[in-house]
């Protein structure tokens, strides 16, 4: 059960997971603060020319590009830009002005898909001279290498970035944390993984900000990957708490199960049941068999009536003799009823008959029994006929038809299991025919002084 569990659980969390982490982090790849930056350069253009200002010539040139870009002239924008690159080669631009060229090369790559080419123009800002890249643009730089390291699938590469960043940010960007959690996902190193994604859930607590679902869901999925069930568990608590989606509790009833505490997963099924959560077969079903194994017979017969009332479950045997049974053991006899007919027509055997007798009797209706179990016989395929013969006998005994009895007993005694049984039943049953009998004769000869 537990092994089955873990099976099913990561291989739907593998493909939920490694999809939700390339939407979730390719589109943050296209925001580049060098553009907003321009944007304002075009905006207010420095007066002056110095180290780290763009000059006229360069800022016109930016500004050209950007409008270029706006109106989708891209073959435009990039030939204003080869006229930037011209003058880095022949060594007119200051640092800004190189920054500025660069974010707009690794820009322009990263928005067409050439992620290749914009981790190289992301490599060449952070090889610049640290006088000509101020640590909060080294830190941007950074952050954006590993998202783009993380497109290409340099797993190890994308974490060697974002752990640089978290070492030199004195007030990180916490998506870091998450993103390295990701990496090492990728890369199958879930106890890595694990702990990055719980670090990154702590950071945003401490921000005030709510955890979202599908980091949730992750952390989850690590715990229940490394088989750690019981944090797996009690993440779920929370999830159910914050949540209250029906999958949750579902989870919450497949990990009790595999922690094989029983009770307590019968309890959160009836609890999901009383919410509404249940609303398919295989939840009534589970529910119906947990109730049955924990001896609560009344709550599994009631869950399998609701069941078949809400359309749920198929009319087949099967349900049908479960509901049966779970009336019998609850001492509903008569509710039993129906629902053994409803299995006995249903069957291919005679056992559910054989087994409606027993009901029948319970009720002292032994003219039914007798019918039950001459259609159990019609049927046949038993498992034990010898002890649907003594059934038999014992019933035709309470209806005084001794002789029948007699015969049934011996039918049994063919089965050497039933034989020392048999032989006691045919004794006793000569001996009650012959005390009613001799009543019988007594009632005849005294007629007159009955009413």
């Amino acid at each position: 059960m537990k092994l089955f569990i873990l099976k099913l659980y990561v291989a739907c969390a593998t493909r939920i997971i490694r999809t939700s982490i390339l939407l979730a982090t390719l589109p943050l790849i296209l925001t580049f603060s060098s553009v907003t930056n321009a944007a304002e350069e075009r905006r207010a253009p420095p007066a002056a020319r110095s180290a780290q200002t763009l000059s006229r010539p360069v800022y016109q040139r930016l500004e050209e590009i950007m409008e270029l870009r706006d109106v989708g002239d891209t073959a435009g924008a990039d030939e204003v830009l080869l006229e930037l690159r011209d003058m880095y080669d022949r060594g007119r631009l200051n640092g800004a002005e190189e920054l500025s060229m660069w974010n707009f090369y690794a820009n322009f790559a990263a928005l067409e898909e050439r992620y290749e080419d914009a981790i190289i123009y992301q490599e060449l800002i952070l090889g610049m001279d640290e006088d000509d890249l101020a640590i909060e643009k080294r830190e941007a730089a950074l952050l954006l290498l590993g998202q783009l390291k993380f497109a290409v699938e340099d797993y190890n590469g994308s974490i060697d970035s974002y752990l640089e960043y978290l070492g030199m940010a004195f007030e990180p960007n916490i998506s870091a944390y998450q993103r390295i959690g990701y990496a090492y996902y990728s890369l199958d190193d879930f106890p890595n993984s694990l702990n990055y994604i719980l670090e990154f859930m702590d950071q945003t607590r401490a921000e005030g900000e709510a955890v979202d679902k599908s980091t949730y869901d992750l952390a989850r999925s690590l715990y229940t990957i490394i088989e750690d069930l019981n944090n797996a568990l009690q993440l779920t608590r929370e999830m159910i708490v914050l949540f209250k989606e029906p999958d949750d509790w579902a989870f919450m009833v497949n990990l009790l199960g595999a922690l094989e505490r029983f009770e307590e997963q019968s309890q959160y099924i009836y609890a999901m049941n009383e919410f509404g959560f249940v609303d398919n077969e295989g939840q009534i079903i589970n529910l119906a068999g947990q109730l049955f194994n924990t001896a609560y017979y009344w709550g599994a017969a009631k869950i399998l009536t609701q069941g078949i009332n809400d359309g749920l479950l198929d009319s087949e045997e099967d349900i049908w003799s479960r509901l049966a049974q779970s009336y019998q053991l609850a001492r509903e006899d008569e509710l039993a009823v129906a629902p053994y007919i409803e299995a006995s027509e249903l069957a291919e055997d005679g056992e559910s008959y054989s087994r409606l007798s027993s009901i029948y009797m319970n009720l002292n209706r032994f003219e039914d029994a007798v019918d039950a179990l001459e259609d159990a016989f019609d049927k046949g395929d038993l498992d034990r006929a010898d002890q649907t013969y003594l059934r038999q006998a014992r019933a035709f005994l309470e209806l005084n038809r001794h002789d029948e009895g007699i015969a049934a007993a011996r039918l049994a005694a063919r089965d050497e299991r039933s034989e020392d049984t048999a032989a006691t039943w045919v004794q006793y049953l000569n001996n009650e025919k012959t005390v009613y009998e001799t009543k019988q004769r007594q009632r005849e000869l005294y007629r007159g002084f009955f009413r």
